[in-house]
């Protein structure tokens, strides 16, 4: 009897909603073209922002889900997308549903047609960045979670896919944690951004439920640096006078007051000061051969020892 009652209204609930959408769709088919033209215009330089941040982002692979979500997270936000896929209530937006089912208003209509858009384009933002046998996993999953509502949503896809991949697994730690041994900071670049990049790393290795002491990931970080740099900082920093003493900010600041010393010296080098003298520089040793050969030169330019020529005068 209950299962009679739940497919019935299940039944009703499907065949309004398929009716307000109808309705909608035909209103807003009859608006008028030059509306039609800038949402089309729109939709376009939504996709090409879409297809943009994708590149961006990882492919889901089973093992990188932390990484993954991260990067993920920040492009639906950017693309306005996340209210509509991962945020939670209050946050989360659902599909809007008209006060009269059977006349929907246009303004109605037109919430309606965005909420359908941007559940669309989150779906395929999510879709294009999982490889293929995980989305096909994930749209499968989706489509049994929502059951007989006949709308599967993005924050469906969203869910399953934390529910498939947001666990603890040796492989996982394992990938982090030699991503953070081969990390190495560039001398051509601002520290900042890398530091950052080496937290992310720290932050996805705390939620796999590991987390690295002070002192280890201090240690790390001077061990990456640079060779040039590592003698300065790393001389600054372990002239704390305790152990305790030598926390992250304490490296950082170490690593930001050396960078802006190399980029204060590259805008005033000093100059160089090329030593002269007014010494000749001997010549190349003549060989023996070379030395007895008669001069090949003009007389007035034979070398004369001194005195010789004084001599030779007074004899004259």
């Amino acid at each position: 009897m209950w299962n009679h009652q739940r497919s019935l209204l299940d039944l009703h609930d499907f065949l309004f909603g398929s009716l307000a959408t109808y309705l909608c769709a035909d209103a807003l088919f009859l608006q008028n073209q030059p509306s039609n033209l800038i949402a089309a215009s729109q939709t376009m330089a939504a996709q090409s922002e879409t297809r943009k941040q994708v590149k961006s982002i990882p492919w889901l692979d089973g093992t990188n889900y932390h990484q993954w979500s991260f990067r993920i997270t920040a492009g639906l936000r950017t693309l306005d997308l996340w209210l509509v896929t991962g945020a939670v209530a209050p946050l989360y937006q659902a599909c809007p549903v008209p006060a009269n089912a059977a006349a929907p208003t246009a303004e109605e209509c037109a919430r309606i047609a965005a909420w359908d858009s941007a559940n669309e384009r989150s779906i395929g933002f999510l879709s294009e960045a999982m490889e293929k046998a995980i989305t096909r996993q994930v749209q499968n999953t989706a489509e049994t979670a929502a059951g007989t509502s006949n709308q599967v949503t993005a924050q469906h896809w969203w869910d399953q896919t934390s529910t498939l991949y947001d666990i603890t697994t040796p492989a996982t730690i394992y990938r982090i944690f030699v991503q953070i041994w081969e990390w190495r900071m560039s001398p051509n670049k601002p520290p900042q951004g890398q530091l950052d990049h080496l937290l992310m790393l720290y932050n996805q290795l705390e939620a796999q439920g590991q987390t690295l002491l002070t002192l280890t990931r201090v240690m790390t970080l001077l061990a990456a640096l640079p060779r040039d740099w590592q003698q300065l900082v790393t001389h600054q920093v372990l002239n704390q006078p305790a152990v305790a003493n030598i926390t992250w900010a304490v490296v950082v600041a170490a690593i930001g007051h050396h960078w802006d010393g190399l980029q204060a010296h590259k805008k005033h080098p000093q100059t160089k000061v090329n030593k002269l003298s007014a010494v000749q520089c001997k010549g190349p040793n003549q060989t023996l051969q070379q030395q007895m050969a008669p001069y090949q030169g003009s007389l007035s330019k034979v070398p004369q020892k001194k005195g010789k020529g004084k001599a030779h005068a007074r004899g004259a």
